[in-house]
């Protein structure tokens, strides 16, 4: 059972959440610099399923839980880069947008308990 303020499962889903997606940033924006490396290969970061599956196994699964880099499964171009620019840029856009809206429900938890504390003073 989770004890302690943060401890809660939501929390910890959020957090791991935030913690996939900014690894999936860091990947997606090392993809777009090495556009034009010859013999780079592109990774990825999925991270959602393995994450349901840890949620589903319970709370001590949920903690170990660390999102992967894996080597994206692509056509080569003739230099053998795997960048494809246009399919990165779409990734990136699309990370950000989930990214805000993870953090923002991390932040309405967080008003929630600040409320819940002010108003328990009163």
């Amino acid at each position: 059972m989770s004890n302690g303020l943060f401890g809660d499962i939501t929390f910890m889903v959020l957090s791991k959440a935030l913690d996939g997606l900014s690894l999936r940033h860091e990947v997606i924006s090392n993809n777009i610099a090495n556009v034009n490396t010859p013999g780079f290969k592109a990774g990825e970061v999925n991270f959602e399923e393995a994450l349901r599956s840890a949620l589903n196994e319970g709370e001590a699964a949920l903690a170990r839980f660390q999102p992967q880099v894996e080597v994206a499964p692509l056509t080569y171009r003739v230099d053998q880069n795997s960048v494809d620019i246009d399919r990165e840029m779409g990734k990136l856009a699309d990370n950000a947008l989930t990214y805000s809206a993870v953090a923002e429900l991390v932040s309405a938890r967080f008003r929630i308990l600040s409320t819940a504390i002010s108003e328990g003073r009163k």
